[in-house]
C-alpha cells in the first residue's frame, strides 16, 4: 500500500466523521450546554451586583448619629462604600456586556449546526470524495474547478466547527483555571452583599428619647454606648470587606473577559490561521 493511497484513506474517514459529527450533533450538544452554563452565571453574578449597587445606595443615604455620655459620634457607613460604588456600576456593565457575547456564541452555535449547513458540508465532502477516488474528474472543467471545491471544503467545515470548537476549548480553560477564582469571588461578594445590608438594618434602629425620664435615659445612654461599640466594630468590618470586595471584583472582570472576549477571540483565530495553512497544503 502506497503512501498516496493510505493518505487518501485517512482523507477519506476524516471526511466521513466530519459529516457523522454535523448530523450527530454531538459536539453541539455539549457546546450548548456550556455556552447556556456561562450565561447562567452572568446571570447570577449579574444579579449580585445589581443587588450590591442597591444596597450601597441606601447606605450612602444613611448616616448615624450617638451621643453616649455626651460625647457626639457620627457614622457615615456610605462614605466608606464611595470608592466601590462606581467600580460595581462599571462591573455591572461588564458582566452584562459578557453574557450578550456568549449569547451571539449561543445564536452563532444554533446557525452553523443547522441542517442547511450539515447539508452544503456533506455535499462538498461527496464531491471531493469522488475527486480524490476517480469516480469523476473534473481537474479541468471551468464550471466547477477543484481549487473552489477544496476552498469551499476547507470553509464549510470551518463554519460547521469552529464555534462549538471554540466553546469547548473556553469551557475547559475555565474549569481548568476561573473556576476556583469564580466560586470564591461570588461567595465573598453575596457575603459582602448581606454584611451592608446587616449594617444598613441597624442603623435605621435609632430613635430619639430626650423626652423620656430618669431611668429611662439612663437605659438609653447605655444602650447607646453599647450600640456606638457595635457600630464601630461594624465600621472597621466594613472597612476590610470594601477591600477585598473590591479585589473580587476585579477578578470576576478578569474571568468573564478572558472567558467572553479573550479566549473565544484567540481561538478563532488560531482556527483561521489553521484554515489558512491546510488551504495551502490540503492537496492530492
Amino acid at each position: 500500500m502506497n503512501k498516496r493511497l493510505i493518505r487518501k484513506l485517512l482523507i477519506t474517514f476524516f471526511l466521513v466523521a466530519m459529516v457523522f459529527l454535523s448530523y450527530s450533533k454531538l459536539l453541539d450538544s455539549v457546546a450548548e450546554e456550556y455556552t447556556e452554563q456561562g450565561i447562567e452565571r452572568s446571570l447570577i453574578v449579574f444579579a449580585i451586583s445589581r443587588s450590591l449597587n442597591g444596597v450601597i445606595s441606601v447606605a450612602q443615604g444613611t448616616e448615624v448619629a450617638l451621643s453616649p455620655a455626651g460625647v457626639g459620634l457620627t457614622f457615615a457607613p456610605g462614605q466608606i462604600l464611595d470608592p466601590v460604588n462606581d467600580l460595581i456600576e462599571r462591573f455591572s456593565w461588564v458582566v452584562m456586556v459578557s453574557g450578550a457575547s456568549l449569547g451571539i456564541q449561543r445564536l452563532f452555535l444554533e446557525i452553523t449546526s443547522s441542517l442547511l449547513v450539515s447539508g452544503f458540508l456533506s455535499l462538498f465532502i461527496l464531491l471531493y470524495l469522488l475527486k480524490i477516488w476517480a469516480v469523476f474528474n473534473y481537474e479541468n472543467t471551468q464550471f466547477f474547478p477543484v481549487s473552489f471545491l477544496k476552498t469551499g471544503l476547507i470553509l464549510l467545515v470551518f463554519i460547521r466547527f469552529s464555534v462549538p470548537v471554540i466553546a469547548l476549548l473556553n469551557e475547559g480553560l475555565y474549569l481548568s483555571y476561573l473556576q476556583p477564582q469564580y466560586t470564591e469571588a461570588k461567595v465573598q461578594l453575596v457575603n459582602a452583599s448581606d454584611q451592608i445590608k446587616s449594617i444598613n438594618e441597624s442603623t435605621h434602629g435609632n430613635i430619639d428619647k430626650s423626652n423620656d425620664g430618669m431611668m429611662e435615659q439612663v437605659s438609653h445612654w447605655l444602650d447607646q454606648t453599647k450600640q456606638s461599640l457595635d457600630i464601630e466594630k461594624q465600621m472597621d468590618s466594613l472597612k476590610l470587606a470594601v477591600s477585598d470586595m473590591s479585589h473580587q471584583v476585579i477578578n470576576l472582570i478578569v474571568i468573564f473577559v478572558v472567558q467572553t472576549i479573550i479566549f473565544p477571540l484567540l481561538f478563532l483565530w488560531l482556527l483561521v490561521q489553521s484554515a489558512k495553512g491546510i488551504m495551502r497544503r490540503f492537496s492530492i
